[in-house]
């Protein structure tokens, strides 16, 4: 028997969410791991590339992608809902983020090569906004009726990007690779929870 789409993303969100906690427990609690030291090897590759990504994903770019995304939509007489919605749930769940970095405290690496942040490292806002903002876009554009062609080719590209923000934010030296781990997974959890209410919001259809 197949469980509901709905349950199965409960299920996946509780399961990021325990392994988000149990990751954050571990690295606020243990010295750098051996992963945490292969970053050491990313450090300085391609810092241009890497500033490019990690500006993408900054408050200036998103609120303009956000409310580019919103007046498109409304431009194009389409509901502005969704874009309204992925916008709103960027931001809460970056609230949601600061108050993660408070409460596991861990300190961020020494070594930077771009604005230097204040705050704590765990998890990475960066990552999860690789796929709460970019990765939520990938959804919408997959399961839009563009042509396949470029329904592949969006969804693509926007994979790329948020491969390429979790990656600029240990090559530009300020996460450990454990953070940008923790913010993936609390990204993925939030955005089943958000999937799920949008189903039961009527905004995106239910299965039959």
């Amino acid at each position: 028997m197949t469980l509901p789409l709905t349950t199965r993303l409960l299920a996946a969100a509780a399961v990021c969410g325990v392994l988000f906690v149990a990751l954050g427990l571990f690295v606020t609690r243990h010295p750098p791991s051996r992963f945490d030291s292969w970053a050491a090897g990313l450090r300085a590759a391609n810092v241009q590339l890497a500033t490019i990504f990690t500006v993408s994903g900054y408050g200036p770019a998103l609120t303009a992608l956000g409310l580019g995304s919103i007046a498109g939509a409304f431009a194009l007489r389409l509901s502005i809902k969704i874009p309204l919605a992925i916008l709103v749930s960027q931001i809460v769940s970056q609230g949601l983020v600061s108050a993660s970095k408070a409460l596991f405290a861990r300190a961020r690496p020494d070594a930077w090569l771009y604005r230097h942040e204040p705050g704590f490292s765990y998890p990475s806002g960066h990552a999860t906004t690789a796929v709460v903002f970019y990765g939520a876009w990938l959804l919408v554009i997959w399961a839009s009726p563009l042509p396949a062609v470029v329904r592949v080719a969006g969804s693509a590209l926007l994979a790329a990007w948020s491969l390429g923000i979790c990656w600029s934010r240990i090559a530009l030296g300020a996460h450990f690779p454990t953070d940008v781990t923790g913010g993936v997974l609390f990204g993925l959890a939030w955005l089943c929870c958000v999937l799920t209410a949008a189903r039961y919001a009527g905004l995106v259809s239910r299965p039959a």
